[in-house]
Formats: structure tokens, sequence, C-alpha cells
């Protein structure tokens, strides 16, 4: 629970200090090649965002939900390639790209954010 605890108020921390983050939603970490404190919420001018902070190196990445492919459109794709019921779904960066992780059962699919094709499907 602790890593959670300090991804929620770390990643909070600077996502408000450095991306004008004004209301977050939603803090979770992602794990994929590289490590990001991973922040959903909405800008000052009240735009979605999602904010990534590289855990390493603290680099933040900073993306307007509306351009791209939204979350339940992601659902709707891995729904399409065989999951059943949704556990959970995180934004994060996978091979230098913006994805949507979504957990079902033991699978694993990324979703590519600006293209909204699936990237990956992996089995635990």
């Amino acid at each position: 629970m602790k890593p959670y605890q300090t991804a929620k108020v770390e990643g909070e921390k600077l996502a408000k200090q450095y991306a004008n983050l004004e209301t977050v939603s939603q803090v979770d970490i992602f794990n994929g090649l590289e490590s990001y404190y991973s922040v959903l919420g909405q800008d000052k001018n009240q735009k979605p965002v999602a904010v990534l902070i590289e855990k390493n190196n603290n680099n933040i990445y900073v993306y307007q939900l509306g351009k791209g492919t939204s979350q339940e459109k992601a659902e709707a794709v891995v729904r399409e390639k065989g999951a059943t019921e949704i556990d959970k779904i995180t934004f994060g960066r996978y091979a230098d790209k913006p994805v949507w992780e979504i957990k079902s059962g033991g699978d694993y699919y990324l979703v590519d954010f600006e293209s909204g094709s699936l990237i990956e499907k992996e089995k635990l």
C-alpha cells in the first residue's frame, strides 16, 4: 500500500506544480519498460489531461486526453480482442508512446493512445 500512497502524494504534487493540473481524478503507478506515476485530471482550462512522471528521473510528459483515444474507446478495442471484465485501466508510456494499459483477468492489453490500435496482449 505504501508505494501507492507515495505515488498519490508525489504524483499529485509534481503534476500540479509542473503541468498546471488543477484537479486530480486518478493517480496510479504504471510499470512498463520504465515506471511512471500516472496522474489523470483537469488543467486550469478544465481540459482533461494525463500527466506521466518517470520515477527514475522525474521526466514529465503531459497529454491532452481529448486529442487521442479515450478510455472508453480503448476498452472497446480490448473487448473486441476477447477481454471480458475490465479490472483496471491505467495511462502510461511504452516504447516512448502514450498507451492505455487495460487489465482483464490475467491479461494485460496495451492500446496506443494516438492511433487506438492494440499494441500487445500479455498473459500473467
